[in-house]
Order: C-alpha cells, then sequence, then structure tokens
C-alpha cells in the first residue's frame, strides 16, 4: 500500500513548478528584449559618431573604427540571440552586448584623456540602456554597475598620472556613476517585483478559470434537468396556445409560418395547419412593405410592435382590418421567431366609427348651441351683422400667426387655435344681463352705468365657469370663461375689472382685446368700411402697443393685417332686421328713462 503524499509535499511541488514556469517566463522576455538591447546598443555606438566629430575631430577616424567594430559584434549577438529558439543563452548574449559597449567607451575615454573626457556619460546611458530593457534582478544590476565602477576606476587610476585634480574629477565622475547604479537597481527591484505580482494574478485568474470550468459543467447537468422540466412546460403551452380567442401565430423574419393556434387556423386558413407557408399569402401586396418592417424591426433589433393596422384576407378570401402586436420569441438564449397576435377589428371599427360620428354631432350641436346664445349679447348690444364671424376669424389668424413664435410654439397648438376660435364669441355673452336701456342709449352715461355695463365682463365669465363645470371642464369653455372676464384689462393695469397686468392677463384674453379693438375701429367706427378705415385703425393699434394692448402681439397683427382687412370685407357689416327693431326700442327705452330723470330732477 503506498503512502499517502502530504499535503505540505503538494504544495512544495506546486510551488516548484510555479517557480520554474515563472523563470521560464522571464527567459523568453529576455529573449525578446535582448533584440532591442543589441540593435539600441549598435545604433547609438553609430550615432555618438558625430559627437566625436565635434569634439575629438583628430580621434574621429580611431573612434569610427571601434565603434563600427561594436556595432558588428552587436549585429553577431542578435543573429546568436535569432537561433537561440529556447531562450538558455539570452542573459550570456545581452551582457556580452553590453560588456563590448563598455569596452569601447573605456578605450576612448582612455584615448580623450581619462577623466577629462565627457564620455563617462555613454557609461551611464549604456548601463542605463541595457538594465531599463533587459529584464534584471536588482542583484544581477548592481553586479553590472559593480563591474562598469571597477573598469572605469582601473582604465582612469591605472592608464593615468596621479594628481590632486585628477583625483577630484575621478571622484566626481564616480559619484555620478554609482548613483546611477543604484536608482537602476531600485527600478530593477521594483520591476521584478511588479513581475513576479503579475505573474501571480494571472496564476490565480487561471487556477480560478479552471475552478469556473468545473462549475460550468455542473450547470450543464442542471440544464439538461431544466430542459426536461421545460419541454413538459412547453407542452402545457401549446394547450394554453391553442386556448387563445385571438389568433396567434410564430413567423421567421422571413416571414413563414412556423407555428399557428386554431382560432388562426379556423379564421384564415378555413381550419388548414399553415405550417411552412408564408404570411404574405393571406395579406394583399400593398401591405407587404409594412409587414416586412415589422418582422425586421422585431428580429434585428427586439423592437415590439404594438396595434399595428394591417388588412388580412380570411378564409372566404374577404379582407378584414386586423390589428398585429408582434415580438421576439426566445428561447434559451436562441430567436424561435416572431410571435404576432391577431385581432379582428371589424366590430371594435363599426362601434369606432359610431362613436366619432356621434361626437361629431355632439360638438357641432354644442358649437351651434353656444354660437346661438352668443348671438343674444349682439341683440343687446347693437352690434353691425356678422360681429362674431369678424371676431373669431381674428383670433384665428392672430392665433395662427403667434403659432411660430418660438416662445409660444408649445402653447399655440392646433387644439389652441380651433378653441379661441370658437370661445372668442362668447367674449361679450354677459351683456344679455344688462338693460336695454343701458346698451343702446343715445344719451350719455352717469358714472353708476358704465360700471353697470362693466359687470357684463363678471357676469359672463361666471355663466361660462358654471357651463364648463356642468360639462366636466373639458372643451373650449375653459378659455371662453378667460376671455369672458379679462378681454378688457390693459397691458399697462388701467383695464377692469381687476386691473392686471402685462402677462398676468391670460394670452386669449389679450388676443381677444387686439381684435376687438380692430372691430370696434372699422365697424364700429360710423364709417363704411374701407382701406382708409382699415389704415386708420392699423395705426391706432399700432400706438396701443405697451399702454392698452401686448407689444408681440401688435407686432403679429402687423403681419397679418391685410388677412384681417381681407375678413372685414368677406363679413360686410351691415344691420340686420332684427336689431333695428331692437334699437329702435332701445332708444325708446332710454328716452323713457332720461324723461324720468329729467323730471326727478326738477320736480
Amino acid at each position: 500500500m503506498q503512502d499517502a503524499v502530504p499535503a505540505s509535499g503538494i504544495k512544495e511541488n506546486s510551488t516548484v513548478n510555479t517557480m520554474e514556469s515563472y523563470q521560464q517566463e522571464v527567459r523568453a522576455l529576455h529573449h525578446r528584449r535582448v533584440n532591442y538591447i543589441v540593435l539600441g546598443g549598435g545604433l547609438l555606438m553609430l550615432l555618438f559618431a558625430f559627437l566625436d566629430y565635434l569634439i575629438v575631430p583628430e580621434l574621429f577616424s580611431e573612434f569610427f573604427i571601434y565603434r563600427l567594430g561594436a556595432a558588428l559584434f552587436g549585429i553577431a549577438l542578435y543573429a546568436a540571440n535569432y537561433h537561440d529558439i529556447k531562450s538558455n543563452y539570452s542573459f550570456v548574449i545581452g551582457f556580452c552586448g553590453y560588456l563590448v559597449v563598455m569596452v569601447v567607451i573605456m578605450v576612448m575615454i582612455f584615448r580623450m584623456g581619462g577623466t577629462s573626457s565627457p564620455y563617462y556619460v555613454g557609461l551611464i546611458i549604456s548601463v542605463t540602456l541595457y538594465v531599463t530593457l533587459a529584464p534584471l534582478t536588482m542583484i544581477q544590476t548592481l553586479v553590472c554597475g559593480l563591474i562598469l565602477i571597477v573598469c572605469y576606476f582601473s582604465t582612469i587610476r591605472l592608464g593615468l598620472p596621479s594628481s590632486p585634480l585628477y583625483s577630484v574629477e575621478l571622484f566626481s565622475n564616480l559619484f555620478f556613476i554609482i548613483c546611477f547604479v543604484l536608482i537602476i537597481a531600485t527600478q530593477s527591484w521594483a520591476d521584478t517585483a511588479a513581475r513576479r505580482s503579475e505573474y501571480r494574478l494571472r496564476e490565480e485568474e487561471r487556477s480560478e478559470a479552471d475552478e469556473l470550468s468545473q462549475r460550468v459543467k455542473g450547470l450543464e447537468l442542471e440544464v439538461e434537468k431544466r430542459s426536461m422540466e421545460q419541454e413538459i412546460m412547453e407542452e402545457r403551452y401549446r394547450l394554453l396556445f391553442d386556448q387563445i380567442a385571438d389568433g396567434v401565430v410564430v413567423v421567421n423574419p422571413g416571414g413563414l409560418i412556423v407555428q399557428s393556434n386554431i382560432a388562426f387556423n379556423e379564421q384564415f386558413c378555413a381550419g388548414r395547419n399553415l405550417a411552412g407557408a408564408s404570411f404574405f399569402d393571406i395579406s394583399p401586396e400593398e401591405e407587404h412593405k409594412g409587414l416586412k418592417e415589422i418582422f425586421l424591426a422585431i428580429s434585428s433589433r427586439g423592437i415590439p410592435v404594438s396595434a399595428g393596422r394591417f388588412s388580412l384576407y380570411n378564409k372566404s378570401g374577404t379582407l378584414l382590418d386586423v390589428e398585429i402586436n408582434g415580438s421576439l420569441l426566445e428561447r434559451r438564449d436562441e430567436v424561435v421567431g416572431i410571435l404576432l397576435i391577431i385581432r379582428d377589428l371589424t366590430i371594435r371599427k363599426e362601434m369606432e366609427e359610431k362613436l366619432k360620428e356621434s361626437l361629431e354631432i355632439k360638438k357641432k350641436t354644442e358649437v351651434s348651441a353656444i354660437l346661438v346664445l352668443a348671438k343674444l349679447s349682439e341683440f343687446k348690444d347693437l352690434t353691425p351683422a356678422n360681429h362674431l364671424e369678424r371676431i373669431r376669424e381674428y383670433c384665428k389668424l392672430l392665433a395662427m400667426e403667434l403659432s411660430g413664435y418660438e416662445e409660444l410654439g408649445e402653447v399655440m397648438t392646433s387644439n389652441y387655435i380651433e378653441d379661441i376660435y370658437h370661445a372668442s364669441i362668447l367674449h361679450d355673452i354677459g351683456k344679455v344681463a344688462i338693460p336695454d336701456e343701458y346698451m343702446a342709449g343715445d344719451a350719455p352715461l352717469e358714472e353708476y352705468e358704465k360700471d353697470y355695463i362693466r359687470r357684463h365682463t363678471l357676469i359672463g365669465g361666471d355663466v361660462i365657469k358654471e357651463m364648463a363645470a356642468e360639462g366636466g371642464g373639458g372643451g373650449f369653455l375653459p378659455m371662453a370663461k378667460h376671455i369672458a372676464y379679462f378681454h378688457h384689462e390693459r397691458w399697462d393695469s388701467k383695464g377692469y375689472p381687476y386691473g392686471l397686468a402685462g402677462r398676468e392677463i391670460p394670452l386669449a384674453a389679450r388676443i381677444m382685446a387686439l381684435a376687438d379693438y380692430y372691430e370696434e375701429r372699422t365697424v364700429g367706427s360710423g364709417q363704411e368700411p374701407g382701406r382708409d378705415v382699415h389704415r386708420r385703425a392699423v395705426d391706432y393699434i399700432i400706438s396701443c402697443s405697451g399702454t392698452m394692448l401686448d407689444p408681440m402681439l401688435v407686432d403679429g397683427f402687423v403681419n397679418v393685417q391685410e388677412s384681417f382687412y381681407q375678413v372685414l370685407t368677406s363679413f360686410p357689416a351691415g344691420t340686420s332686421d332684427a336689431v333695428e327693431m331692437m334699437a329702435m326700442r332701445s332708444r325708446a327705452q332710454s328716452a323713457s328713462v332720461k324723461g324720468e330723470k329729467e323730471f326727478h330732477q326738477h320736480t
């Protein structure tokens, strides 16, 4: 019976294997970098020949031979390293290149006078280049530096006479060389520690990857188990799939039918199963482009489709309007196809048409009723014919102009323009409650009578407020309420009933105020409306900018003034018979009231 291997022995073997692997990796790195060391050293040797020409031109030829020899030796070392496939001699090759460069520089220093030669810097460059590129340990770096220091010291002391001056220069040069050696030795220590740490982390990552692989195998077994359970679930899904009332079909991105439920088969293919057929066979040709775009959006980008409207042929060949909802169907992270739920819209469409027709009739009835109600205020105020028609056209024109303003783009929508078109005709609805003698009398009014007339803004606003509350607060009535309340307010706060100023006044009321001023200055001027009357009205409105009217609205009005004039001429301001009768009765009542006042004053 064999003895069990102790855990400590396994750990030691693992550590030995790790160190061997690390050393092999370092040798491979050294092998790759030796090429750069040799090439870099040879290149520096040749480039520094220009320095020889400047500093010691008399020795240029001799030094160039030394440098050329070192470069040729570097080429030989490069070839040797290239053939050292197993990286067994990388350190020796790199160290030989370093020694050759060092010896050449020593010879040149000796020939230039020893310590007076600045080429000791070349020694520093050579050792720095070698240690920086080669993955040396700190001990190896110190050994290379020590060899350099000893060789330099020996060259100076043995080859030159001894003197205090030479000793000082020698000490200075050695000091700098020693400092550089210590610096690069420290850098080698840091690099070696970093390489070992990186290698250890990679080994840990590899170990964790192996462990993860084992776990993946366990998961695969679990997946197989779950797959069996999935098959059972799919059978249940199939039963549910066939029980759905709407047509359900699964197609591939090209439109071929993969699967369909009973409802789809009965409605579109007389109970037959169309698996393998094309979905486009039951759709008109003009629908093919839209269906292909939907299939592409779902299959390539995973974008679901909701409530898409299409037409499909049923089993009898009749076109049906259907609603299609589609989504990507995936199983085990694989795309199975595109799931389409198809709902017949025939009944819904009929109901929608009836509802739309009913709402349209209701809306027309409401607008007509509001217009009739607004007409009552015309009889009270003895306004010229087509007053309301002109007013709503003016408001619509101005609102459409303002919709192009950037600051009003979000407010001045098509719904806003339609609402102000209908709401503007209710601006003077409150005048229905004002006595006739105040509205059409020829005699000057007392101040309290004027205040009574001004109350029509509050009365009208309150009436519309109650109407809006009864109707649920929708439509154009909320805007009509603001117009009725505030269309006599002024930009400079001198209006009524509240004395609001600037943008405190609702925008719809400011638009109505400008339209009312134009109406008053054209058809209410007592003159036949014409181009001159229109011009004077425009000038007057421009003069009111910043006082009575919003400057921004005045600017917009100037842009559409010609359209205002066209409305003025399209809806002539004649006076109807009913208005004439009301005027006669109002004048009679006014004369009676005036007589009573004079009688009371006399008595």
